[in-house]
């Protein structure tokens, strides 16, 4: 006589379910504030582990990057062009303290500001501010047609646009290494910096949508 191992109804009473664990029991919320810059309000929640341990905490919550559109923290439509990065660097009080960690601009945005018969100009620069932030900036500028123009193309010679590039880059460096990041956050965000490069860039070859496409934080100071 045989036996059937696979037998069907052998096992009977033994569950092969596995237990359904809801895993937010283990996890809790955490506000997520935006920095001193930009009003230091709350932009969100995050998920962290649920422990008595603050130092494990912050571990965990440490160096979490956050994006968030420039126009929601401004209440102006006309910056919704623009994206920012935070970068969670404390904790405090179930609340994530964040430092600005970069700045870009969207893709619709930027391609539709190409258009046929001119020059794209690009620069990236990196700089150095007074208070230990190494940032790497990127500019992007349009050549225009000049006043009475009748000439259909506006290409720029590859002379002009090396001095383009240079002045853009003096610009760049004078601006951001004489001032600290919580200074030069304005001037980046309010297009201060771009209009004082396209007017001085503009005596050499007419410019136009002069804009910073994107703003890396590739170093910051100890205690941030």
């Amino acid at each position: 006589m045989t036996i059937d191992k696979n037998k069907k109804g052998q096992g009977i009473g033994k569950s092969n379910k596995k237990k359904s664990v809801d895993f937010l029991l283990k996890k809790e919320w955490f506000e997520v504030n935006s920095p001193k810059e930009f009003g230091g309000k709350g932009i969100g929640l995050t998920l962290g582990n649920k422990t008595t341990n603050v130092a494990k905490t912050i571990d965990s919550l440490r160096n979490r990057n956050y994006k968030i559109n420039l126009a929601d923290l401004k209440n102006k439509e006309d910056s919704s062009h623009k994206k920012l990065t935070f970068r969670c660097f404390n904790y405090d009080e179930k609340k994530c303290l964040t430092s600005f960690y970069g700045l870009d601009t969207t893709r619709d945005k930027f391609f539709s500001l190409i258009r046929k018969w001119q020059t794209i100009i690009e620069i990236n620069s990196d700089l150095k501010t007074k208070d230990g932030f190494f940032i790497r900036i990127f500019l992007v500028a349009f050549s225009r047609k000049r006043k009475n123009q009748t000439k259909k193309t506006s290409y720029i010679k590859a002379s002009q646009v090396r001095t383009i590039r240079r002045k853009m880059g003096e610009i760049l460096i004078r601006e951001g290494t004489n001032c600290i990041m919580k200074d030069l956050i304005p001037k980046i965000i309010s297009e201060k910096l771009v209009d004082e490069i396209g007017y001085q860039c503009s005596k050499i070859y007419p410019l136009q949508n002069v804009i910073i496409r994107k703003v890396k934080v590739l170093e910051r100071p100890i205690e941030f």
